[in-house]
């Protein structure tokens, strides 16, 4: 009988009102409801065919596949749906621009040696890396160079080019992400009014010097993510490259200022995805302002870290 009020319902009903009433009534804020609707929007686009998702599901297929490679008890047989599906991703950008692409090139390395199990288990064994050779020192280096990085809002009057720019870049997708699934896009000006402009799009972007070298704009692809169950992972995946690339700027004399997306208006996204020419299907993350100190900001204290140890 409900199921029957509720095509009755569907059919006379306006579809505002049908919606209120097969949701219980619930009354969501109009903030909660742009969010809603942006993520509808990428849900959307991650349904799509594209040749973008084809890669990112490539990366994920080609890490399940890696994982299973790597372990001392692998056997013939596992993970064979998801062979099928590498492989057929694999013959789909065969004649496509990313068969260049260091990753695909590894990922069809990776269906091989996935071959190779199936075919003589008896004589395979399980993949294995190299040895990383860290020693204390490393550690005191890293810890100096993570201590001393500040974001800075005064620069000088000195322009980055694009070397800099792939050197800080270069770092960027080292950064672990969701089954590899590299999604980071850095959208970047080193023209300085068109930096200044592009800051204007930005809350907290006040205190700046009059002069702004570089705007970046990082963004993740939305495509190749299951959405709704993946809806935080574009923006963590591109987070942990965001702290790559300040590190790698500081120790090219360089400051990185971060400054949030998370209360841009739907006008603010409009206008950088104008300037910097935004696709809708990357998500902008957060954005940075890079460039030469001129002075510094003192370092404010850090609380001792909350650790629980069970």
């Amino acid at each position: 009988m409900k199921k029957i009020l509720a095509k009755f319902a569907k059919r006379i009903l306006p579809l505002k009102l049908y919606k209120l009433i097969a949701n219980g009534f619930i009354i969501v804020p109009r903030y909660y409801k742009s969010l809603i609707e942006s993520a509808e929007q990428y849900m959307n686009l991650s349904l799509e065919e594209n040749v973008k998702k084809d890669i990112l599901l490539l990366r994920k297929y080609a890490h399940i596949i890696d994982k299973g490679l790597h372990r001392e008890d692998v056997k013939p047989g596992h993970s064979h749906p998801i062979y099928m599906e590498l492989k057929q991703l694999v013959n789909k950008l065969s004649t496509s621009r990313f068969v260049t692409d260091p990753t695909y090139v590894w990922a069809k390395d990776r269906l091989h040696e996935y071959e190779i199990l199936q075919q003589d288990s008896s004589h395979f064994k399980h993949l294995q890396g190299e040895s990383t050779k860290c020693s204390p020192d490393n550690y005191n280096i890293l810890s100096l160079i993570i201590k001393q990085r500040r974001s800075c809002r005064n620069f000088k009057e000195k322009a980055l080019d694009a070397l800099v720019v792939n050197k800080i870049c270069d770092v960027a997708d080292w950064a672990p992400s969701s089954c590899n699934k590299q999604p980071l896009k850095v959208f970047v000006t080193n023209n300085p009014p068109l930096a200044m402009e592009c800051l204007k799009c930005c809350k907290g972007g006040t205190g700046f010097s009059d002069f702004i070298p570089s705007f970046w704009a990082i963004t993740a692809n939305c495509r190749g993510y299951v959405w709704p169950t993946e809806i935080m992972l574009p923006t963590l995946d591109s987070s942990l490259c965001v702290q790559n690339m300040l590190l790698a700027a500081h120790t090219l004399g360089i400051s990185g200022t971060v400054l949030t997306w998370a209360q841009s208006t739907s006008q603010e996204n409009a206008k950088l995805r104008e300037l910097l020419s935004i696709s809708d299907d990357y998500i902008i993350v957060c954005c940075v302002v890079m460039g030469y100190p001129k002075s510094y900001f003192m370092v404010p204290p850090r609380k001792t870290p909350e650790i629980s140890l069970v």
